[in-house]
């Protein structure tokens, strides 16, 4: 194998095992899902005076999020560690939700999150909610 060839493998094996070790490493709140929680849902679900009470503005999301009941469906929980399907967060970030709307909310109805954004937070949850 010429050196050129030799070069491209090794970088190509790198770049696979970067990817995989990003896949491998474990999400936390703070790292991963606050941001978009941040950017997504603190300007209604902040402030004085938060949307349903639930304050996720920085520092303050997690605490009220994982094992806290919904006020929507009470015999759910908002984050479920390790189970997106019973974490309403999820359903409702996911448009699934059977009670109540979809979320993010605009003032034309509701938007999805982008797929990045998504997957960040059912895995996040899936590999047990960490802070």
């Amino acid at each position: 194998m010429k050196r050129k060839e030799l070069t491209l493998v090794v970088l190509l094996f790198v770049g696979v095992l970067a990817v995989v070790a990003r896949a491998e490493a474990p999400l936390s709140y703070a790292a991963d899902v606050e941001p978009i929680i941040l950017k997504a849902c603190a300007d209604c679900h902040g402030g004085d005076s938060p949307k349903k009470g639930l304050d996720l503005s920085q520092g303050k999301g997690f605490e009220r999020l994982l094992g806290v009941k919904s006020q929507e469906v009470p015999e759910m929980v908002l984050v479920k560690a390790g189970d997106p399907a019973a974490s309403y967060l999820w359903l409702k970030v996911a448009h699934a939700a059977t009670q109540g709307k979809g979320m993010p909310r605009t003032l034309f109805g509701s938007k999805k999150l982008p797929q990045a954004e998504l997957e960040a937070i059912q895995n996040w949850i899936i590999q047990g909610a960490n802070p």
